[in-house]
């Protein structure tokens, strides 16, 4: 069956993805099985795009470990966080401290899709930068500036404002002094780097235990410590904000994973061409040219076996 079968939109084919990746990546409920049963029941489209994926599970079976169901639970991943249950876990200021309230993120303040970048203008006149599948709460009042940041990325250039700005996440609060900053949330906690100014760190479960970010530094943290500093790489910003990702001798594998924040569907990349370099600034506004672009930088071949489906492999 062919990829570009019209009657098999990208959206289908995407949905069908989710659900591979969540019956085939962790415990799943009888509950959240009904759902995918009454998803599969739904349409024959839904049916079809379900045995597309299963054939190709089969049909890349050869490689270690169902390589298929592992690469689709790896790419759904970030993206089932942000629809499971239509909730996330939005963080709120409550008694000095942070406490967790659910949030559908499809009710943020501000959200931004799957590869899509946007810049917005803040209400004390600093700017905010939302990166792909992002979404925040704004809480702007006479004593305080407080950005909740739901899903995502954002990068913040702060204006001069006697109120405190800060960043809240489920890792706890990032209080940036007069900086440009970005706020990134990872499988463990919050990664934040500083281009200019200082960001102060409190973990939500150890606020003594917090630590301060310096201008060229980034730190991860989570609920209960801060990890040590190390540089950033890169200057005035991070380089998606400008629509670009940025490859300074880049293992391929590690850049493919970031390009497949930016569209739907999996890139699969052979561990033999994973750890091949890569140097250069690529548009993310069409991914699928910068995959096809590949091969003139690299000794790499590059296959799309369903418009949601790519497997990067080392030229033989």
């Amino acid at each position: 069956m062919s990829g570009s079968d019209p009657a098999l939109p990208d959206e289908v084919l995407a949905e069908a993805a989710e659900w591979f990746a969540t019956l085939g990546d962790e415990p799943v409920s009888e509950a959240e099985r009904q759902r995918w049963r009454a998803w599969l029941a739904a349409s024959e489209s839904h049916r079809r795009a379900w045995r597309r994926l299963a054939d190709l599970d089969r049909r890349l079976g050869a490689l270690p470990a169902a390589p298929a169901r592992r690469a689709l639970s790896a790419a759904g991943r970030s993206r089932r966080r942000f629809l499971k249950g239509g909730a996330g876990l939005a963080v709120l200021a409550a008694s000095g401290g942070l406490a967790w309230s659910r949030a559908p993120l499809w009710r943020a303040d501000l959200r931004t899709t799957v590869g899509e970048i946007r810049e917005q203008p803040l209400p004390d006149g600093g700017r905010l930068w939302l990166n792909t599948d992002t979404a925040v709460d704004l809480d702007y009042s006479a004593d305080h500036r407080r950005l909740r940041l739901l899903a995502g990325e954002v990068l913040i250039e702060t204006s001069a404002d006697p109120r405190p700005f800060t960043v809240l996440t489920a890792a706890g609060a990032a209080r940036p002094l007069g900086t440009r900053f970005g706020v990134r949330l990872t499988d463990t906690g919050t990664r934040v780097a500083v281009w200019s100014g200082r960001v102060a760190l409190a973990p939500a479960d150890a606020p003594g235990r917090g630590a301060v970010v310096a201008a060229g530094q980034q730190r991860h943290f989570d609920a209960r410590h801060c990890a040590a500093a190390t540089p950033l790489a890169g200057h005035g910003g991070a380089g998606w904000e400008r629509g670009m990702l940025v490859a300074d001798d880049r293992p391929l594998g590690e850049f493919l994973e970031e390009l497949s924040r930016y569209r739907r569907g999996v890139i699969h990349c052979d561990p033999d061409a994973a750890g091949l370099r890569l140097v250069g600034s690529f548009p993310l506004a069409d991914t699928g040219r910068v995959l096809r672009s590949l091969p003139e930088a690299l000794p790499v071949d590059v296959t799309f076996l369903t418009p949601l489906w790519v497997s990067v492999s080392r030229s033989v």
